[in-house]
């Protein structure tokens, strides 16, 4: 099957997928209007901006979800549950209590909703209809909410795991499956996803005008599918930037620029390195990210002296420098993310204390005499092993030729 085959065939499996959980949740909705005497039944889901609440699910309202409205957290009877996370019951059904015309259009004259939670997280809220005067008290309130917290346990689950199949596939989309490296070097890179939620780690591996190569390490804030999203976006503008200025340190400023400007509450770190051939010297800038390690074919592995720099989205007038880096002959580079030196194998260690040590284990693997393959796989197993991987790792070797054999 090919490329192109099979992401359709993967995305009309998700689309799938997709409907057939959204067909239960219709049929549990209904199963809760049943069991509450009402005439209706929503389910509506927080979205992703945390500040509409979008219809998911309906019974008794002819599934007219089309013609629904997306509600503001805070505004309305929907908006009102989820602001104060609290049953409220609305006795009196018109346009100034509800923001939705479909309850309207269909008669309902009483509501009563609850929020819909998984632990501390508010997921939506869910409410029943009733086409006569009705006044919830305290018992049908209770009942209700536990209609919520089962609905709550199971749309938790099905879109966590719908969103982390679905980070995981963009991000897997984004990185590079094979790095092809011009001559005079040879490139290798792993990528570990976090056994929890996907983080936005990427990196990259470009040709450039004038012959220059680019290379790029970088880490978004946050997890799940958007943290997936911005790095996405983020890697785009890099590589559209990089097109138009050699100096990264341009490149990063402009990139930090357009995030403080468009995404404000974004912050990452990125370190971009370019060259030409013979790929002796290197010019790095980073914002906020571990520099640049660099190996000599003796096995002498050092960390590359750049400037410190804020992480981008913190502040756009931060002036960045950019600094000449040297590899030599047949030595290399490596860029990692912080889930590869951060990890804690023990709690008795502190955060300083097991940077240092994974720092240590990280540069004696790849002192040891290999291809770029083969110092990656000696990087994640010396510092890794066999634990977890509870933030993303990406590591990326590039290592000029004439290096010592693996």
């Amino acid at each position: 099957m090919s490329g192109d085959a099979a992401g359709s065939a993967r995305e009309a499996g998700a689309t799938t997928d997709r409907a057939e959980v959204l067909r239960g949740l219709g049929d549990v909705v209904d199963q809760v209007r049943s069991a509450m005497g009402a005439d209706t039944a929503t389910l509506l889901a927080l979205d992703d901006t945390r500040t509409h609440l979008e219809p998911l699910a309906t019974a008794g309202l002819d599934r007219t979800l089309h013609r629904a409205r997306r509600v503001p957290v805070g505004r309305g009877f929907a908006g009102r549950v989820a602001q104060t996370r609290q049953p409220v019951a609305l006795s009196h059904v018109d346009s100034s209590t509800v923001v939705n015309p479909v309850l309207l259009a269909h008669g309902v004259q009483s509501l009563l909703g609850v929020p819909v939670l998984h632990g501390s997280e508010l997921l939506g809220v869910l409410h029943v209809g009733f086409h006569q005067q009705h006044v919830g008290d305290d018992e049908e309130k209770a009942r209700l909410s536990r209609h919520a917290a089962e609905v709550g346990r199971s749309l938790h689950d099905r879109f966590a795991d719908e969103a982390h199949d679905t980070a995981l596939a963009l991000q897997r989309s984004l990185l590079p499956t094979t790095v092809v490296a011009p001559p005079g070097l040879s490139i290798a890179a792993r990528y570990l996803p976090a056994d929890g939620d996907l983080g936005g780690d990427w990196y990259d591996v470009f040709e450039l005008p004038g012959d220059r190569l680019g290379l790029v390490m970088g880490d978004v804030a946050g997890h799940g599918l958007q943290a997936a999203i911005r790095m996405g976006r983020l890697r785009g503008a890099l590589r559209a930037y990089a097109l138009d200025h050699e100096d990264p340190a341009e490149v990063l400023a402009r990139l930090d620029r357009m995030i403080c400007h468009f995404e404000p509450d974004v912050l990452g770190t990125v370190v971009l390195g370019v060259s030409r051939p013979p790929f002796t010297e290197w010019s790095f800038s980073s914002a906020g990210h571990f520099p640049p390690l660099v190996g000599a074919a003796d096995g002498r592995t050092v960390a590359a002296e750049l400037p410190q720099s804020p992480l981008l989205g913190f502040r756009p007038d931060t002036v960045r420098r950019s600094t000449t880096v040297s590899v030599p002959p047949g030595g290399f580079l490596c860029l990692y993310t912080d889930g590869l030196v951060e990890r804690r194998p023990t709690r008795a260690l502190s955060a300083a204390d097991a940077i240092a040590r994974n720092t240590v284990d990280l540069l004696t693997a790849l002192d040891q005499p290999a291809d770029p393959e083969l110092r990656c796989i000696r990087a994640l197993s010396a510092v890794i092993g066999d634990g977890g991987v509870e933030d993303d790792v990406a590591i990326l070797v590039a290592q000029l030729d004439g290096g010592p054999p693996g």
